[in-house]
Order: C-alpha cells, then sequence, then structure tokens
C-alpha cells in the first residue's frame, strides 16, 4: 500500500524499524500486547517481527505484531534453538500463540 504523501506502508529490508505509519497501523489490530493475557498498552511496547530480521523477515506490518517488553524478549525468535515458552505467528490473518512443542 502506498499513501499519496507518505509513501509506502510496508520497508521491506529496507528498514528494520516499523515506521509511525506502520505502529498507528498495528496499534489499531492490537491496541495492547498480543501475547495472550497480556493487558500492556501498544504505545509502552514493542513492534515485533514475527519471522526475525536476522532471518530474512520484512518490515511489512503483515509480518509485525504488538508486544510489549517482557513477551518481545521471551518469544522464540530463532529456528535453531530449543524451543522454550512458545511464539506468536499469523495464521489465516490473525496472529495466534503457538506453544513450544509446535513452535518448528
Amino acid at each position: 500500500v502506498i499513501s499519496r504523501t507518505l509513501g509506502p506502508v510496508d520497508l521491506y529490508r529496507f528498514e528494520r524499524f516499523a515506521s509511525s505509519k506502520q505502529r498507528t497501523m498495528l496499534a489499531a489490530e492490537h491496541p495492547t500486547c498480543a501475547w495472550p493475557g497480556c493487558n500492556i498498552p501498544a504505545e509502552r511496547g514493542q513492534f515485533h517481527h514475527l519471522t526475525p530480521w536476522k532471518h530474512g523477515g520484512e518490515t511489512n506490518v503483515a509480518n509485525l505484531v504488538t508486544l510489549c517488553n517482557y513477551h518481545n524478549g521471551i518469544n522464540d525468535d530463532d529456528p535453531n534453538a530449543p524451543p522454550r515458552r512458545g511464539r506468536l505467528t499469523r495464521q489465516g490473518g490473525k496472529i495466534i500463540w503457538q506453544p513450544p512443542h509446535t513452535s518448528r
């Protein structure tokens, strides 16, 4: 999606950090941390790559989710590491939590 005045919504691999436009869109989708049961407001959180940046993930709205600092830190990102606490993923357009035994 491209705005005539503000440019593209998706940043692909050109930028690692979410733009203000993406942050607004993501906060509208998840006004609080997307981790099940967490109610930390989006404005106090971080914008997390579902497929990690270091593993080729793009800075696109479909690959980003709002997480609080704590849940961003414990989310299982590394596909080569043993699973610990599970991870968030997008399936059918919705963010879901995958338990550790099904995360890989």
